[in-house]
């Protein structure tokens, strides 16, 4: 806390209850660190949990929507918001902010009978005002040389204190010490009986030090800032809505007063019901939207607001910022759920008028109906809160990179790709007979030598991969860690089969056999196999679906009516996905989070994606995006490499 009380600039916010907007009064603070008066949330929780809502057992914060659960849940509504921590920061930032705001009077003066006499002088020694008279007769006689301080440029209010630290309210001691394990501020007596089997706990001081040498600070105004932006732009789009609403509302009656006209006065009844049922249903809707935008905009306000005061503390090391710092994550994950559950039911309203075309008889429904009109229609600006699905996403190229190193004895021919989840590549070689691990920005980090001709690729874990080998070595299991490439074990199998497809599901391998009529196996971990089904023709690439863990088989065809995609279940049933068409002679195969699968077309020149089921396709990349025979492909996220027959790239793209 800086010297002289809090800072104008937080008075205005740490001190004021989001609920009355008046300085706080017996302040408590809910789990998310929002700080209200004790009697305004004693207010709010009876209105929040009355009437359909009477038998909850928590309730939300009013700015973050948090949910906040008292101890005793089964003691009276109306004492429940005692149940919650004194906040011992703020009720400290007030009581320096009603010391420093008192004019300071002459204590001789008060003694002798005149108690508004102001001073000019204080005594820190003795923590004493004076007037002039007071200091010569009285001060200056005995206290020779004492550090006196005029005070008359401050307005004689009292001088600033030194910077204090909250007291624990159990213990009555400092707070200095800071426990990460249960982000709690602390004083040496909690710390010893609390917090002594914890593992990070520091003093105040080293922790707000550590929040500032990192990006934690700076990574939660920038969340603040982007969350405070969805906030507004909900607020505009609302305050958008509710004009659009008033214009219909204005219309509607208008058409209502129009019909009017041309009937009898025997309407005059049903005018007037068909009338209040459209005010009924615009003021519903009117609350529901203003509902919806009160919340954002007080959660807009308290990101905002909590932004300043950090942006204020951050040159001091203080208590004030691990709590703003801990509020803020609070508002960031609110911000983040409120956008998320708005989305789900983000609709245009119109409240309308509706008329019959032909007036027979003037019946209870002569004066037509109102009716609520909701359309779904696009959410504002939402900075990457919300995601579109994989299938409606464009493609733009990202990367590409060269994988020739210089060990290479020839041209390079990727006919294997996984991209692992912390942004590296691994590809299989087949033409230098070499698995070699790349960074998504292309740096080349380590190469392993394979003894045989490595083939596709598929992921085990975050840290393992195992390739297909085309001889009688049958599978490679690799260990990817520290930048490091380990060949961990071969799975050889019967016969010397040798295999070109490969994926991993269940803790088991499923491969496609070297040969002209593919046979598809599923090998465990010591070898043994177990046959799945016979294709009539090559299968160079497999994957499976991770949603009912069928395996997809790329069949590369390019005859009319024969499959270039097959689906094969876990009962060996063999079912098309797609015939040759739109994709020609088949090459690598993929599935992604939603389980869309990406099929790259070798003799069409395209990369194709289609739903599970292969009923809506789509091209994703074409000849006239530079594909030319494209064979390997992975996916990772919204992010996809392929890379092409015997070329020396890997390009990188992105879904957006």
């Amino acid at each position: 806390m800086a010297e002289g009380g809090p800072r104008p600039e937080l008075d205005l916010h740490l001190l004021e209850c989001p609920i009355c907007l008046e300085r706080l009064r017996q302040p408590k603070s809910l789990p998310c660190l929002h700080c209200f008066c004790q009697d305004c949330l004693r207010t709010y929780i009876t209105k929040e949990l009355s009437g359909k809502m009477a038998s909850g057992t928590s309730f939300p914060c009013p700015v973050c929507r948090g949910m906040a659960t008292p101890v005793n849940q089964t003691e009276t509504k109306e004492n429940w918001q005692k149940q919650f921590q004194t906040d011992a920061v703020i009720q400290e930032l007030i009581k320096l902010k009603v010391q420093s705001s008192k004019p300071l009077y002459c204590t001789p003066c008060q003694t002798k009978g005149n108690p508004s006499n102001p001073a000019r002088f204080w005594c820190k020694k003795n923590e004493s005002g004076f007037c002039e008279t007071c200091k010569t007769d009285h001060h200056d006689i005995v206290h020779i040389g004492c550090d006196i301080l005029d005070i008359t440029r401050h307005g004689s209010n009292r001088p600033k204190q030194n910077s204090s630290v909250p007291h624990c309210n159990q213990h009555d001691e400092n707070m200095v010490w800071y426990c990460e394990d249960h982000k709690l501020l602390g004083c040496s007596m909690c710390v010893f009986k609390d917090h002594r089997r914890c593992e990070a706990v520091t003093t105040a001081t080293e922790y707000i030090q550590k929040l500032k040498a990192g990006s934690q600070l700076t990574d939660m105004q920038a969340a603040l800032k982007k969350g405070a932006e969805v906030m507004h732009s909900l607020v505009k789009d609302f305050d958008e809505q509710l004009q659009v609403m008033v214009k219909n509302q204005e219309i509607a009656l208008q058409s209502i007063t129009d019909l009017r006209q041309r009937i009898d006065k025997r309407l005059d009844e049903l005018q007037k019901n068909c009338t209040d049922k459209l005010i009924t249903l615009f003021k519903d809707e009117k609350r529901k939207l203003d509902d919806s935008s009160r919340q954002c905009e007080r959660l807009k306000k308290s990101m905002l607001n909590t932004l300043k005061s950090i942006k204020a503390t951050e040159e001091n090391d203080n208590t004030e910022t691990i709590v703003l710092y801990q509020r803020g994550q609070a508002e960031v994950e609110s911000c983040m759920v409120l956008v998320t559950e708005m989305n789900e039911s983000f609709t245009s309203v119109n409240v309308k008028h509706q008329t019959k075309p032909e007036l027979v008889t003037i019946g209870d429904d002569a004066m037509g109906d109102i009716v609520v009109e909701k359309l779904p229609r696009r959410f504002p600006e939402s900075h990457g809160y919300l995601t579109s699905p994989m299938s409606g996403r464009r493609v733009r190229e990202v990367q590409q990179f060269d994988m020739k190193t210089t060990s290479d004895g020839s041209n390079c021919f990727a006919v294997g790709v996984v991209y692992l989840p912390y942004n590296q590549i691994v590809i299989s070689d087949r033409n230098n007979k070499k698995l070699k691990l790349f960074t998504d920005e292309g740096q080349c980090l380590d190469e392993l030598t394979i003894q045989g001709t490595p083939w596709d690729i598929c992921f085990v874990d975050d840290e393992t991969v195992a390739v297909a080998v085309s001889s009688s070595d049958g599978i490679h299991v690799v260990t990817v860690e520290n930048s490091k490439m380990s060949c961990s074990s071969v799975i050889c199998l019967p016969d010397g089969k040798g295999c070109l497809g490969i994926t991993h599901i269940n803790g088991r391998f499923v491969v496609c056999t070297n040969k002209k009529e593919a046979e598809v196996f599923s090998v465990t971990q010591d070898g043994t196999t177990e046959l799945l089904h016979q294709y009539s023709g090559k299968c160079y690439f497999l994957s499976h679906d991770p949603i009912n863990e069928d395996i997809l088989v790329s069949c590369s065809t390019n005859t009319k009516g024969e499959a270039v995609l097959s689906r094969l279940s876990a009962d060996k049933r063999n079912t098309t996905v797609i015939q040759e068409g739109i994709v020609s002679t088949a090459a690598g195969v993929t599935v992604d989070r939603d389980g869309n699968i990406y099929l790259c077309g070798y003799g069409s020149n395209n990369v194709v994606q289609m739903s599970g089921d292969g009923t809506h396709v789509r091209e994703l990349l074409v000849s006239s995006d530079g594909i030319n025979h494209p064979f390997a492909i992975a996916v990772c996220g919204d992010m996809f490499a392929v890379t092409a027959y015997s070329k020396n790239y890997v390009r990188l793209l992105q879904l957006y």
